[in-house]
């Protein structure tokens, strides 16, 4: 029988401290999955017995998916109807039973990486969300910043108080997108240049809104860059530091590290003054970041 029919078991997790991605991306999975008509199933936070206890209870073969933050932890039991492991952002490179090492976000990897591998949502495939090139003519610029759903490493506060403070060279107003409104300082809010938004059903109609992001480098930063968005990365987190270096080398989007805002205001200029640098960096973003997905490949 072909393994495309046979089940999927996705394990995953989430946290304050390791973020939603991990479980974002398993669900989109699973939506996916079920969509192409494929027995699949999404397990959160499953502690290792729970997990080991789950696969010896399957009563035929299956293939399984990992998507986990550190694997260092995770002690599963060999079995033989395991047909193949797929596991997510192995960095470590940890072995598992027949695994399949992917990276939609590790870019730095030649192998099972990049864009074709991530699961984006449903709704950005709509031909209307895809950023168009446009003089730069409006009385407001919109300038989403985003860390996450989280904002593991608390830094919103900070980039909003150094972008309100600093007198750009056009008129701006910057949408906060955060899933936790109460972690934003109240001088925040009582600012004519901020709109703070919390939990959305579809983030397109945020990304519509918006003329430029300052972003984390985690999978927001490849949705801002399916719709060719002109994006400023800044994180803290270590492996998203690699991730947005190599995007700078790739002339794909800045990288910002939290003690270097300046670098942040002169390209946040720089994309609003310079009309053949923002067209250039939107059609490079669109060509980079928008592949067919090969999750299935990988199945079969």
């Amino acid at each position: 029988m072909n393994s495309l029919k046979k089940q999927i078991k996705i394990f995953c997790e989430k946290s304050k401290s390791k973020g939603n991605g991990h479980y974002v991306r398993s669900k989109r999975l699973n939506n996916f999955l079920k969509k192409n008509k494929l027995k699949s199933k999404i397990y959160c936070n499953k502690t290792n017995n729970q997990i080991n206890e789950i696969i010896r209870n399957c009563k035929s073969s299956f293939n399984l998916i990992l998507d986990f933050k550190d694997y260092r932890k995770l002690k599963l039991e060999k079995d033989n109807k395991i047909l193949k492991t797929i596991v997510f952002e192995n960095v470590k490179k940890r072995k598992f039973f027949n695994n399949v090492n992917v990276f939609p976000l590790d870019i730095q990897f030649t192998k099972n990486s990049g864009s074709a591998f991530y699961q984006f949502p449903k709704d950005i495939y709509s031909k209307k969300n895809i950023y168009k090139f446009h003089q730069f003519k409006k009385k407001i610029i919109k300038i989403l910043v985003i860390q996450g759903g989280t904002d593991a490493n608390n830094n919103l506060n900070k980039i909003i108080r150094v972008l309100k403070k600093n007198d750009f060279k056009f008129n701006y107003e910057l949408i906060v997108k955060t899933n936790n409104k109460k972690s934003i300082y109240k001088n925040n809010y009582n600012s004519k240049k901020v709109k703070i938004i919390g939990k959305v059903k579809n983030m397109s109609k945020v990304y519509n809104k918006v003329d430029i992001a300052v972003s984390s480098c985690g999978g927001l930063a490849f949705e801002l860059g399916y719709l060719g968005i002109p994006t400023i990365h800044v994180t803290s987190e270590p492996r998203e530091i690699i991730r947005a270096k190599l995007l700078e080398k790739k002339e794909l989007g800045v990288f910002c590290s939290t003690e270097n805002i300046k670098k942040l205001i002169n390209e946040i200029n720089r994309i609003y003054i310079d009309d053949v640098y923002r067209k250039r960096l939107i059609s490079s973003r669109l060509l980079f970041f928008r592949k067919k997905n090969k999750i299935l490949q990988l199945l079969k």
